[in-house]
């Protein structure tokens, strides 16, 4: 199909909001949001949400399901997605998300899977697997080291090169090789270049990985849509309504790389439209989906106490407290907030369990002050019963994309009501909901306890399934659970130019563990309703690959599933490295009294590690454990295995000591660190935010005007903590994105303009907010 230069450059820019531009007899495709589950907006010119999305199954978090440790199940949740979206004529679902949890406050961790690259890599490949098989378009984001809230659109990652490739672009490399139709370029700038301008697009993710797919800009991600094209950011979303074309079009007769850059992106998206055109007409069965979001939930969710008090059983006389009884959490804030087609409450389903079972809301969740009246209600009802369950947890307003957390504590009056429970009750059983990390540090005092994370729209009934036995739990935690969040190495700041990741490769367990850290729970932690014994652990060496053959069986009284772990143990050497390290899973079912034998193929190049001098992944020769174990600090097994490999001599390092020092960052990074934050004035462009703004007396004028039109938008939000979310983020984005997010109620000219007064030319700038508001 031959297109003319224009047609070529028109065809980079989205139509609007979701849909890719028809041209020349290209058709429009359609993306919606993800990744577990789909947002189709009714609208397709909502920048922000505001008007509702159609209604889809809401499946369980990545939060959640990275803790079943099945890849399987996430090929099924994958191919129940793609089902819906062929039937709402979604041709590319946004998801998933896979970046890594450097940090338990991250606001958006509840989206992502892990802080580590292997398991997330691993599900994540069988997710889009899954929904690619069904002739339906993934979009793999975002892409990369996008790894916190506060300034996440401008904030510059500076990362080491040995910590990209071994922790933030690991689970990237994975997933592309399960052909993803999109990658989305991500807001931020990693070591100078914003995502959408990065080398790394063309040097790895094209040439080194193959990724012959489109990249995407995440939306409203492109500063300059020139370098962008350059460095092969082939379609940009939302549409700028012409405005960046003419940019470009304005530069194409005199740069040849660019002309051939706008030649290859035209072709990648040609050939995407080409494959996911065609959507089937199918109508999925929503109870169907109802029950497996369900059956996904209850094999994800993680049993980390229990004192010989779950299962419940029928007879017992069981409170159950919480205002999460009526209004379950069940998913996080943001553009992955699905409108689901069901939403079970406990208060309605919780007499099918038992009819022993009281309810008490015990405390409130719009507010954090101690209802008095509340409490003593409870715990009159808590004397007299048998056992308590305390459901608690993070609700709405403490969690959601557009914010990092402050803290991990649970609100207070949730911990005070808890406290006066196990006075009057020795029997306190917890569920805990949360899309991340909480301070668990009351979990001497109880009896049993239940991470049931997000669940979606399933989640009433997958904890009840749980506690009272109907489902055995086979999860395991897929991130590290500390009480304080000065335990972690990484602290989260309000610094607004660069984040120095001191820890280089040392995130999560990597860190804990090869510290000697003490945790609460570690990496890989989980227990189940039955005991597992693993008779038989054998290894042996092949060419290429060490043959792992263990022999399990369920000791207990009742079905379940055993995850299998298995993890390298570090040689001794002068490279840095983590103690342990994930590499390789499985899961595994057994009935009461079976016994299976599991083949697992560890291949040597899970010992790899990159050598940031010679700029490649090296074997380094030495001695290693294989260690199969419960968790990253369980081990039931450790086996010597001697590689023969480089023989390595690195440079002393602060990194190679045994007590955790990152003070010689600079010289693993190779590079003069900016300055973390910066005072910005003058000249302003459309890259600067109204925060930036803020710091003459001109800009204070102008971002205030352009709030207070903002939030009239906003104000069709629902809740009050939305609107001031809302607010926050309008500070913290660059004037182009308000631009492209207003729906065309604020031009790029007027824009212009706007940056104009700002820089103190007034006149100029007056001259264009006119003609833009004419238009």
């Amino acid at each position: 199909m031959k297109l003319s230069i224009e047609e070529k450059v028109d065809l980079l820019d989205g139509l609007d909001v979701w849909h890719t531009k028809p041209i020349g007899g290209i058709p429009s495709i359609m993306m919606a949001d993800g990744p577990h589950g789909l947002r189709k907006q009714y609208e397709s010119k909502d920048n922000l949400g505001v008007m509702g999305a159609m209604p889809a199954t809401c499946f369980p978090t990545a939060s959640l399901t990275a803790c079943s440790f099945d890849k399987n199940l996430l090929y099924q949740m994958g191919k129940l997605i793609a089902k819906e979206a062929q039937e709402l004529g979604v041709n590319i679902v946004l998801g998933p998300g896979i970046n890594m949890k450097r940090s338990p406050l991250c606001g958006r961790n509840f989206e992502y899977f892990s802080e580590d690259p292997y398991l997330t890599g691993e599900l994540a490949a069988f997710f889009v697997r899954a929904i690619e098989s069904e002739g339906v378009g993934t979009s793999v984001k975002h892409f990369f080291a996008n790894n916190q809230e506060k300034n996440r659109f401008t904030i510059d990652s500076i990362v080491d090169e040995r910590a990209l490739r071994e922790i933030y672009l690991r689970a990237f490399e994975r997933v592309v090789k399960e052909n993803p139709a999109t990658v989305m370029a991500s807001y931020n700038k990693i070591n100078g270049y914003y995502a959408t301008e990065h080398p790394m697009i063309s040097k790895v993710l094209r040439k080194e990985w193959g990724f012959k797919g489109v990249v995407v800009s995440d939306w409203g991600a492109v500063h300059n849509r020139v370098e962008s094209i350059k460095a092969g950011t082939d379609l940009e979303m939302p549409s700028s309504m012409g405005y960046r074309a003419k940019q470009v079009l304005k530069e194409v007769n005199k740069d040849e790389q660019l002309r051939t850059a706008i030649t290859k992106s035209s072709e990648r998206i040609i050939e995407m439209v080409k494959k996911y055109k065609n959507s089937p007409e199918v109508t999925f069965d929503r109870e169907k989906h109802h029950q497996e979001a369900k059956r996904i939930a209850s094999e994800s969710m993680v049993l980390l106490k229990n004192q010989d008090i779950l299962p419940l059983k029928a007879k017992d006389q069981v409170l159950m407290v919480g205002a999460f009884l009526s209004q379950m959490r069940y998913q996080g804030g943001g553009s992955s907030h699905i409108n689901p087609t069901k939403l079970v409450q406990i208060k309605d389903i919780y007499s099918n369990y038992s009819k022993q079972i009281k309810l008490a809301k015990g405390y409130h969740i719009d507010h954090y002050d101690i209802d008095e009246d509340l409490v003593f209600e409870t715990l009159e009802l808590a004397k007299t019963a048998q056992k308590v369950v305390y459901i608690l947890g993070l609700p709405d307003q403490e969690e959601t994309e557009g914010f990092d957390r402050k803290t991990l504590e649970i609100p207070r009056n949730q911990i005070h009501l808890l406290e006066e429970l196990i006075k009057v009750n020795p029997n306190v059983v917890t569920v805990i909901l949360s899309g991340s990390v909480v301070n668990l540090s009351f979990e001497p005092k109880v009896k049993g306890m239940l991470m049931a994370y997000l669940g979606g729209q399933g989640s009433s009934e997958a904890i009840m399934d749980i506690l009272y036995g109907k489902v055995n739990p086979s999860g395991r935690l897929a991130e590290t659970f500390i009480d304080d969040i000065k335990e972690c190495n990484v602290q989260l700041t309000e610094d607004n130019n660069a984040i120095h990741y001191e820890e280089s490769i040392f995130i999560g367990y990597r860190y804990y563990q090869t510290f000697n850290k003490r945790v609460r729970f570690p990496f890989g932690y989980g227990l189940s309703y039955t005991q597992f014994d693993y008779k038989t652990i054998l290894v042996s060496e092949q060419k290429n690959h060490f043959d792992i053959d263990i022999t399990l069986e369920n000791i207990g009284d009742v079905k379940g599933k055993e995850v299998i772990q298995v993890y390298i143990e570090n040689n001794e050497s002068t490279v840095y490295k983590a103690r342990r390290e994930l590499k390789a899973f499985e899961k595994v079912e057994l009935k009461a009294g079976e016994e299976k034998n599991i083949h697992i193929e560890l291949p040597k190049s899970a010992f790899e590690y990159f050598d940031y001098f010679k700029k490649k992944w090296v074997l380094e020769k030495g001695d290693y454990q294989i260690v199969i174990a419960k968790n990253v600090e369980d081990e039931i097994d450790a086996i010597d295995v001697h590689l023969d490999g480089e023989e390595i001599h690195q440079p002393s390092l602060s990194y190679q000591k045994y007590i955790y020092d990152c003070t010689e960052f600079n010289k693993i990074c190779q590079r003069k660190l900016p300055e973390k934050s910066v005072v910005r004035k003058r000249p302003y462009s459309l890259s600067s935010t109204l925060e930036d703004a803020r710091n003459t007396w001109m800009g204070r004028v102008v971002s205030g005007i352009i709030i207070k039109e903002g939030l009239k938008t906003a104000k069709e939000m629902k809740s009050e903590w939305m609107v001031e979310v809302a607010k926050k983020t309008m500070l913290e984005t660059p004037i182009h994105m308000l631009a492209i997010f207003s729906s065309g109620k604020f031009t790029f000219e007027q824009a212009e303009g706007l940056v104009d007064i700002m820089n103190l030319k007034l006149f100029k700038g007056i001259k264009k907010l006119r003609k833009g508001a004419k238009r």
